[in-house]
């Protein structure tokens, strides 16, 4: 059966939208189609920032001539040098074009414009953005990735970046969490998911700290952080989308380093950095590339395991933009000419299919392109079409499903899951349950959708749990 998911999943901002598919709803009645997004200057070129606000503003000035568009700024320029501009198609066929301000563009700009950073009047129309709105996730509560030392610089960090109407209530929840307390929402049965899904990300480590967490946990913590007390950790909340896995990290006195799935299940996404830290845990790594189980039966599993333990390393060891073909020419999907090939079309800007290899023309003929999409090219088509083709052949040709479950539940991490129940108006959190050694289940398929499109490359391959 064949179940390669080429998707994108709903809480990635404005680079991680949906061509032809994401819309969004004004406050007039009017709707609008995500159609593209452009970055400037494209990171896959070499640059990631203009050498002058004077260079950068002399681009935009080109670009607004070249698409007859009046980009609407969502911030400020300052000292940024760098832009991207998102184009939607509105429900009286007009284009509109988005543009916000960045230092620098990087390869990887997954969450790095928010949902909620469009023209006024404007909203995302998905059930993710929807919870999304009210700001109770990591990325609008803590906004740093910096490291936390207790709670109360927690709750502190929280109560100051809270909306006002939410910060007496978040920052009482958080103080009974701290306490072994199991917290109360007055009056907001209206959010209880929100809350639940995106503020447990927050809650569920300062209940840990607070002793509220018992059970596996207790077993996590003599095993991962030496017996330390999770209070004597250090915690951070990852506010990119490298280890999407992880919505939390604790930092043990040992050196030691948990990992807390708050999500878990089916739908979670899991990055390179999760599978090949739990292929670190029971193998050592040679020079030469191989690995080496620490014991006999890790060693079976190497050598049971080895294409999935290749793909693993593969991806790790190479950039966004290589990897799918070294993995192409691992299967025999393709051969080393072709990323030569397509590295060419990327620097050249090439913009019509005309005049490729065979190979190049048989690789795109499986995927269909919009060639007229703002940003096109034709070397990130070629990437784009490989990528389905080797997640569609590890997907359903190898073992790497299976390897890839054992290796999570290997890997240093804590399932944590936040139970809350309605009192009346109140959301109430009855209680945690945390799973260690983790327990995931079901399908992992090799996923690509979120990160190669004809237009850019936002990232590696990542992994998707599979209905």
């Amino acid at each position: 059966m064949r179940f390669f998911e080429f998707k994108i999943t709903e809480s990635k901002g404005i680079f991680g939208r949906v061509p032809d598919k994401d819309q969004y709803l004004h406050t007039d009645g009017r709707t609008a189609i995500f159609k593209g997004i452009v970055s400037r200057p494209d990171p896959a070129d070499g640059g990631g920032q203009f050498e002058s606000k004077e260079q950068r503003d002399e681009d935009i000035a080109t670009f607004e001539k070249n698409n007859n568009a009046k980009i609407t700024w969502t911030n400020v320029p300052g000292n940024n040098l760098a832009y991207a501009v998102a184009i939607v198609q509105t429900s009286e066929n007009q284009t509109e074009y988005w543009g916000r301000y960045f230092r620098m563009m990087k390869v990887s700009m997954i969450s790095a414009w928010a949902n909620k950073d469009i023209p006024v009047g404007w909203k995302l129309q998905t059930s993710g953005a929807t919870k999304m709105d009210r700001g109770l996730e990591p990325q609008s509560l803590i906004k740093t990735p910096r490291q936390f030392s207790g709670t109360e610089d927690i709750i502190n960090t929280v109560k100051s970046n809270a909306r006002d109407e939410d910060k007496e209530v978040l920052a009482q929840a958080l103080v009974d969490s701290s306490q072994g307390k199991m917290a109360v929402f007055p009056g907001q049965k209206e959010i209880e998911t929100a809350i639940r899904d995106y503020f447990g990300e927050i809650m569920g480590p300062v209940a840990m700290m607070g002793g509220a967490v018992l059970g596996q946990a207790e077993d996590a913590r003599n095993e991962l952080a030496g017996g330390a007390d999770w209070k004597d950790c250090k915690v951070i909340w990852p506010q990119g989308m490298n280890e999407p896995l992880i919505d939390s990290k604790f930092f043990a006195p040992n050196g030691n380093t948990i990992g807390i799935s708050s999500k878990g299940g089916v739908g979670a996404s899991a990055s390179i950095v999760n599978l090949y830290n739990g292929l670190l845990r029971i193998a050592d790594e040679s020079a030469d590339g191989t690995y080496k189980g620490k014991n006999p039966e890790h060693e079976k599993f190497i050598k049971d395991n080895q294409v999935a333990v290749d793909v693993i390393r593969t991806i790790q060891k190479n950039t966004a933009k290589k990897g799918p073909f070294e993995l192409g020419v691992q299967f025999g999907i393709c051969t080393p000419a072709l990323f030569e090939e397509a590295t060419r079309y990327q620097e050249a800007g090439k913009v019509e299919f005309e005049g490729m290899s065979d190979e190049a023309t048989k690789i795109v003929g499986n995927t269909k392109f919009n060639t007229k999409v703002i940003g096109f090219n034709v070397g990130n088509a070629i990437t784009a079409a490989l990528v389905k083709e080797v997640g569609n052949h590890v997907n359903n040709k190898t073992n790497f499903s299976t390897a890839a479950l054992a290796l999570l539940n290997n890997a240093s991490i804590i399932q944590l899951y936040t139970k809350t129940k309605l009192q009346g108006d109140d959301v109430v959190v009855t209680n945690y349950n945390a799973v260690y050694p983790p327990k995931f289940e079901g399908k992992i398929g090799l996923d690509g959708g979120k990160n190669y499109y004809s237009t850019r490359i936002g990232g590696k391959f990542s992994f998707k749990f599979l209905k």
